[in-house]
């Protein structure tokens, strides 16, 4: 009877012991997540990928780090940024509902975490869609008119659909504006891969890999956010 009685009392402190280790580590862990600061936001962009809306949020750990997971979505505009007749930069045109979303996710460094009200910091940006392009443009038939040649056919085609996955680097500032909100803006450099193919562009002279090319171009952002 007495070892049994031991054996209960070990079996009880070993699973308390266990339990009362889980406990700890929860309320460790609860306690980490409570002192970092939440935010939602809502940021207009335009980049390689063209216009767009996300809505996202934030949670800041410590004083200096964030990271960010949003919805991206796709601002239509037959309107060309230029007639240098680019197949992908600046093209993107979603013709279907859910071409319109993307995801975005990211990641900032607050590198003067002391400042009041003006946090400047570093990021990353990455910003995935799944979209066809829209190219607009005059074609090069000539008709002869006494001796002089006119360009005169205008055309409009869509490539894709193509997976187009685009990587941002730069500097950003958050400016405080009225209890917890914010303003903010970001600009930066990035290069963007666009994976698929079309048999309307092969052979296709820019097209760096059989799978995929890539585009280079910038990011400007700006937008607000609440702090919570």
């Amino acid at each position: 009877m007495v070892l049994f009685y031991k054996f209960l009392y070990e079996s009880m402190e070993g699973r308390y012991l266990k339990l009362s280790t889980i406990l700890c580590l929860y309320f460790l862990f609860l306690s980490t997540f409570s002192f970092s600061q939440q935010a939602v936001t809502l940021n207009f962009n335009t980049s390689t990928l063209r216009e767009g809306l996300v809505i996202g949020y934030a949670k800041t750990f410590g004083d200096n780090h964030k990271v960010e997971l949003g919805l991206r979505y796709q601002i239509n505009n037959k309107a060309m940024p230029d007639d240098q007749e680019h197949i992908y930069y600046k093209r993107i045109y979603a013709t279907s509902g859910i071409q319109h979303f993307g995801i975005q996710f990211g990641y900032s460094w607050f590198f003067a975490p002391n400042l009041v009200h003006l946090n400047p910091f570093l990021f990353y940006d990455c910003q995935l869609a799944y979209s066809t392009t829209r190219n607009h443009g005059y074609g090069w038939t000539y008709y002869y008119d006494e001796g002089s040649l006119i360009p005169i056919e205008e055309y409009t085609v869509s490539f894709g659909p193509f997976h187009w996955i685009q990587n941002t680097i730069g500097i950003g500032c958050e400016v405080d504006i009225w209890k917890s909100y914010y303003l903010f803006e970001k600009i930066g450099f990035n290069s963007t891969l666009i994976i698929g193919n079309d048999e309307k562009l092969v052979p296709d002279p820019f097209q760096s890999f059989s799978w995929g090319v890539n585009e280079f171009g910038y990011l400007v952002c700006f937008g607000i956010g609440r702090r919570f």
